[in-house]
């Protein structure tokens, strides 16, 4: 006679084994994403590492200067949180759609640096 608590058994078994497959699947998909942002991210430190060396080079902008700008660039979303978050907002010159982290519109050219966004719309 076939017991039937032990083919359940088997049954749950194989379901568990397939989840766990499905589960290193997913960790195996997210290392390698993390392994591709990380090759990302030390790329853009060393391009930026590079930009700031050649302005230091050829210009007269202080360590001061290129501080306080990290500083207004960051602060554009309404947060000092070392991150770039835009927000969308009309123009104040032309009324297009503009993006916090610019400084300009890109219809009209009109400065927006100055321009904070209302975070709470509804």
């Amino acid at each position: 006679m076939i017991d039937f608590w032990h083919v359940d058994q088997s049954d749950e078994i194989d379901k568990a084994r397939h989840e766990a497959s499905r589960a290193k699947d997913s960790a195996d998909q997210a290392k390698s994403d993390l392994i591709g942002m990380q090759r990302q991210l030390d790329h853009l430190t060393l391009l930026c590492q590079s930009m700031w060396e050649i302005i230091q080079e050829e210009t007269e902008i202080t360590e001061a200067q290129f501080r306080a700008k990290i500083a207004d660039v960051d602060t554009r979303d309404g947060k000092a949180d070392g991150k770039i978050s835009p927000q969308v907002f009309a123009c104040p010159s032309c009324g297009a759609n503009c993006n916090s982290a610019r400084q300009r519109c890109t219809m009209c050219g009109a400065d927006i640096s100055g321009h904070k966004p209302h975070l709470f719309e509804a």
